[in-house]
C-alpha cells in the first residue's frame, strides 16, 4: 500500500505542477478533504478503485467553453468488470460513513429524469460522482462520451494502474484528431487487456480512416501520412501526460478487406475493443459478428489452412536455423576463446576441433571426450545442414544440442577462468619486478635493493609530495597483495587490483623521472645574458660545446678555439646526450668574439 500511495502523491503534484498558481491553490485547499474521503472511498470498495480525478465545472462565456474552478467534481472510478453494476449507489458503497461526507440532492435533467447527485458537507461547491468501467464502456457503446470529456480538462488525483491517464491522453489525442480530420474518421478505438481494469503499459487504440473517396493520392501514401500524423499528435500529448499510446491505422477499404479475410486481429478487434468514438460503422459491425453474419470467405479458409502447412515448414526451417547458428556456434566460440588464451590464433572450424582435441583432450587432459564428441557432432551437424538444405533437425535433436552445448560451455568456462587467473597472477611477478627496475632508473637508485629501493621511493618522493597523494595508498597496497601472492594467498580480484596499482605508480614514477632528468639536464646547461640583455646558453651535447643565441635561435659549435655558426638545424632532444663542462677563458673569449660583445652576466 505504502507503493500505491508514493504513486498517488507523484501523479497529483505533477498535475498541479502544470496548473497556474490560483487554480493550483484552489486544490491544495481542499486536497484535506480530498485525502479522507479518498482513503476511505478506496477502504470501502476493498481495492476495487480504479482511481480518482478532478474535473471543473465547464461554463459558456461568449459560446467559448471556459473552466470554473470555483465549482468542481471529484470523480471516482470503480472496477466492477468482473461483477459489473448498472449504476454507480454512493449510499450503498459507504454506508453509515455517507451521512459523514456527503448530502444527496434529487433534481430532473432536460428530459424529465430524475437525477441524484451528491455534494460534500465540508464545501458545497464540490460535487461527488461515481462510475465505473462496466458503466463507462456501455456508455461509449451507445455513443455517450461525457464522462470522456470530463477527463480531458480534469486534474488526476489517484491513478494506481494507469488506467485514468491512459484515458484522459487517448480523449486529449482523439479531439486533436478530429479537429483535423473528422470528416475522414470513422472509429476510433481501444483494445486490450488495460480496457478490463488491468494494470498494463501498452495502451493500444484503433483508427479506421474513411479513404474511399481518395482520389489524388495512392492509399498507401494516404495511410503512411496519417500515420505519421497521428504519431505525432501522440508524442506531442505524451509530453504533457507523460502516458504513450501506441496506434494502428487502418484504411476503411483495408479492414473490410482483413475482415473477409478472417484475420485475428480484426475480429479480436471488434468482439474486445471499445470505441472512443464512432460516426455507427463499429456498432454495425460488433452486431454483425455477435450475430454471424461476418463469416470468412472461402479463399481465406483456404488461406488459413495453408497457413498451417507453411507454419509448420517454418518452424522446421528454425529448428534447422537455431542448430547451425546459435547451437553449433555455442560450441565453436568458447573452444576458439580458450585455445587463444593458451596462445593458438583463431583458425578454421575444422583445424580448431582438430587442435583442441590435440590440446585439450589427448594431451593435457583437460576436456573430457564427452564433450570433444558433443562439439564433432555440432560441427557434423553444421556441415551437413549446410550442404543438405532438405536435411530436418528435430526437437529432441535440439534439444539434446543445447542440454549439451550448456555442459560443454560450462566445463570450458570454468577452465577458461583457471587460466586466466593463472595468467593474471604469473603477470603480477613480472608487473612487480617492472616497477623495481623503474625505479632503479630514478637518479641515485641504480645500486640500491629491492627492499632499499621502496623505502628511499616512500621517503625521496611520496612524503616529499613529489607525486600524487594516491601512491602513498597504492605502495601499501602492493606491499601488501605482493605478500599474498607469495604465500599463495591471493585471488583473482586481489590480482586485478594489484595490477591496477602497479600501473598507476609505474605512470608517476614516469612522470618523476622524467622531471628529474630535466632537472639534472638544465644543471648542465649554462644561462648567460651579454651586456645587450639578449639570453644566451652553453651546454656540452654529446661531447662538444654548443652556443645558442636565442634572440636570433642562431646555433653555433665549438671548434679549435672558435664558434662556428651552424648552417643546419641540430637536434638537441635526448637528454642523456647532454654532459657535464667546465667554462674556461678560453670558451669565454670565443663567446664575446663571435657575439661582438665586451661583457657577459650570470
Amino acid at each position: 500500500m505504502e507503493k500505491k500511495e508514493e504513486k498517488t502523491e507523484g501523479i497529483f503534484e505533477k498535475e498541479l505542477a502544470r496548473l497556474p498558481l490560483n487554480v493550483k491553490n484552489a486544490f491544495l485547499k481542499e486536497e484535506n478533504l480530498f485525502e479522507q474521503f479518498s482513503k476511505l472511498i478506496e477502504k470501502k470498495s476493498k481495492e476495487k478503485s480504479m482511481g480518482f480525478f478532478i474535473t471543473p465545472e465547464i461554463q459558456l462565456k461568449n459560446n467559448v467553453p471556459q473552466s470554473n474552478f470555483e465549482k468542481m467534481t471529484f470523480n471516482f472510478l470503480l472496477d466492477d468488470f468482473e461483477r459489473p453494476v448498472s449504476f454507480f449507489d454512493a449510499k450503498f458503497l459507504l454506508g453509515e460513513e455517507f451521512d459523514k461526507f456527503l448530502i444527496e440532492e434529487r433534481t430532473k435533467d432536460k428530459y424529465g429524469q430524475e437525477v441524484v447527485r451528491y455534494f460534500f458537507k465540508k464545501n458545497k461547491n464540490i460535487e461527488f460522482f461515481g462510475t465505473s468501467i462496466s458503466i463507462l464502456r456501455e456508455n461509449c457503446f451507445d455513443s455517450i462520451y461525457d464522462d470522456l470529456k470530463k477527463l480531458g480538462s480534469s486534474v488526476i488525483y489517484s491513478d494506481p494502474r494507469g488506467f485514468i491517464s491512459a484515458l484522459k491522453t487517448i480523449e486529449i489525442h482523439k479531439n486533436m484528431l478530429l479537429q483535423k480530420f473528422e470528416k475522414y474518421i470513422v472509429v476510433y478505438a481501444g483494445a486490450g487487456s488495460w480496457l478490463r481494469g488491468e494494470k498494463s503499459n501498452d495502451f493500444d487504440i484503433f483508427i479506421v480512416v474513411d479513404d474511399t473517396d481518395v482520389k489524388r493520392m495512392p492509399r498507401l501514401q494516404v495511410k503512411e501520412q496519417l500515420t505519421r500524423i497521428v504519431w505525432q499528435m501522440i508524442r506531442e500529448v505524451a509530453m504533457v501526460t507523460g502516458i504513450q499510446i501506441h496506434a494502428q491505422v487502418y484504411l476503411l477499404t483495408d479492414f473490410w478487406d482483413a475482415l473477409k479475410d478472417a484475420h485475428p486481429v480484426m475480429f479480436t478487434f471488434l468482439r474486445d475493443g471499445v470505441p472512443f468514438y464512432d460516426r455507427g460503422l463499429y456498432s454495425a459491425w460488433k452486431e454483425l459478428l455477435k450475430l454471424g453474419k461476418i463469416r470468412p470467405s472461402p479463399e481465406a479458409i483456404d488461406m488459413h489452412m495453408n497457413a498451417g502447412t507453411q507454419l509448420v515448414d517454418r518452424a522446421k526451417k528454425m529448428f534447422a536455423d537455431i542448430a547451425m547458428n546459435e547451437g553449433y556456434y555455442a560450441f565453436l566460440n568458447p573452444a576458439q576463446a580458450v585455445l587463444m588464451l593458451k596462445g593458438y590464433n583463431p583458425t578454421t572450424p575444422k583445424e580448431t576441433l582438430k587442435i583442441f582435441k590435440e590440446v585439450l583432450v589427448e594431451k593435457e587432459k583437460s576436456v573430457t571426450k564427452k564433450d570433444y564428441d558433443a562439439f564433432e557432432a555440432a560441427v557434423k551437424l553444421f556441415k551437413e545442414l549446410e550442404h543438405n538444405k532438405e536435411k530436418s533437425v528435430k526437437g529432441k535433436d535440439l534439444d539434446k544440442m543445447i542440454t549439451e552445448a550448456e555442459d560443454f560451455l560450462k566445463n570450458v568456462k570454468k577452465m577458461f577462468e583457471e587460466i586466466s587467473e593463472n595468467r593474471t597472477k604469473e603477470s603480477m611477478q613480472s608487473s612487480y619486478n617492472e616497477l623495481i627496475n623503474q625505479l632503479r632508473t630514478l637518479i641515485g637508485y641504480s645500486d640500491k635493493s629491492e627492499k632499499e629501493i621502496i623505502s628511499l621511493f616512500e621517503k625521496d618522493y611520496v612524503k616529499t609530495a613529489k607525486v600524487a597523494p594516491f601512491v602513498k595508498d597504492s605502495i601499501k597496497s602492493i606491499i601488501k597483495l605482493k605478500e599474498e601472492h607469495d604465500k599463495g594467498k591471493i585471488n583473482i580480484t586481489e590480482a586485478n587490483k594489484f595490477l591496477k596499482e602497479v600501473r598507476n605508480v609505474l605512470s608517476e614514477i614516469k612522470g618523476v623521472r622524467e622531471s628529474d632528468l630535466l632537472g639534472e639536464v638544465s644543471k648542465k646547461k649554462l644561462q648567460l645574458k651579454d651586456e645587450n640583455n639578449k639570453a644566451i646558453q652553453i651546454f656540452n651535447y654529446s661531447g662538444k660545446i654548443y652556443l645558442i643565441e636565442f634572440s636570433t635561435q642562431e646555433v653555433y659549435e665549438f671548434k679549435e678555439g672558435t664558434f662556428n655558426k651552424l648552417k643546419e638545424s641540430q637536434n638537441f632532444l635526448d637528454n642523456s646526450m647532454y654532459m657535464k663542462f667546465e667554462l674556461n677563458e678560453q670558451i669565454i673569449l670565443a663567446v664575446k668574439k663571435t657575439l661582438k660583445v665586451k661583457s657577459l652576466f650570470l
